[in-house]
């Protein structure tokens, strides 16, 4: 066990050792942190938060969030390594504002706005939506990915990530040992309580004729893929697939849009998304797959699940 954390260890920081900067590192901290800030701690803030600011529609909000802080990061960042060739590439602004415009798009899109619902009652219309909501990267990204893949990113190996690989996965498994303990003492804590589960089956009961367990089943198989997708996106597209343009450079702008992703959720979870989508990057970087990523994320948001079942239903905690 020592030894793969220690392998996987040696090949992070040796990502560090070759990229850190300290002006480039120091202002993408102070840029993510003060974001954090204004959302948690000001009433504009928590609207932004909501997709409610500055105009009335949720997409455009998105889309406007994420375009200024890729590029409130990315840009400045390669400027303080003197990196000037990077900055005017076409490549970069154009697949920089397509990610973003992507990730915009899919975050805040709603399914009401365009299903009719009419027919199903009440619990069933929550169900479906949510259900729905957990597959948006999968109906609306992926394809792209796909595209953009076949007709642009030809010497990407796999689907950005998405490829034969084992490199730290035994590594990646001890570190989820780890950090089981925090993840259960966590889940004690109000702000876990009152966001997790995702799906509260004591709500929904028997929606569309189902057993509560089957309905809980399909929602988090569903929710589990919806992790599958954050790991190609961040680490996979914005660090594997925007290396080519950005090179060891295209980690600091996915951590702060990573971060953004986040706002809303509990604060806690909020702040370890920019040490944590850090470090995935990293390594995702190093390796050029994601399938640590994608173990570390899906074991994390599983097991508060099933925390949270445990506790609503056999200690009655929240």
């Amino acid at each position: 066990m020592l030894k793969q954390l220690k392998t996987l260890f040696c090949d992070f920081m040796s990502f560090v050792r070759k990229d850190f900067h300290f002006a480039a590192y120091a202002y993408t901290v102070s840029v993510a942190g003060l974001c954090v800030l204004f959302i948690y701690c000001t009433d504009i803030g928590d609207k932004i938060a909501h997709n409610m600011v500055p105009t009335s529609n949720a997409v455009a909000n998105n889309i406007i969030m994420f375009v200024l802080l890729y590029f409130a990061i990315a840009i400045p960042t390669q400027l303080f390594r003197r990196k000037f060739r990077e900055v005017p590439k076409p490549a970069f602004f154009a697949k920089g504002i397509l990610l973003m415009s992507l990730i915009g798009f899919a975050d805040a899109f709603s399914w009401k706005d365009v299903l009719d619902l009419s027919g199903l009652s009440s619990p069933e219309q929550s169900y479906i939506l949510k259900v729905l909501w957990r597959m948006r990267n999968l109906i609306f990204v992926l394809p792209a990915f796909i595209l953009l893949r076949v007709f642009a990113d030809k010497d990407v190996r796999g689907l950005y990530g998405l490829c034969r690989g084992n490199h730290h996965v035994k590594a990646y498994l001890c570190l989820y040992a780890v950090i089981l303990p925090v993840l259960t003492a966590v889940s004690f804590t109000p702000d876990f309580q009152s966001y997790y589960p995702m799906y509260k089956p004591w709500i929904y009961g028997e929606v569309f004729g189902r057993s509560v367990g089957l309905n809980t089943f399909i929602f988090e198989t569903v929710y589990m893929g919806d992790f599958l997708m954050v790991e190609l996106i961040f680490r996979g597209m914005l660090v594997i697939g925007m290396a080519s343009v950005l090179g060891r450079g295209a980690v600091l702008p996915m951590i702060a849009v990573y971060v953004a992703l986040h706002f809303g959720k509990p604060v806690l979870e909020t702040c370890s998304a920019l040490f944590g989508g850090y470090f995935l990057g990293a390594i995702a970087y190093q390796t050029r797959h994601i399938w640590g990523g994608v173990i570390i994320h899906m074991g994390i948001a599983l097991i508060i699940e099933l925390l949270r079942f445990f506790q609503h239903y056999l200690l009655h905690v929240g």
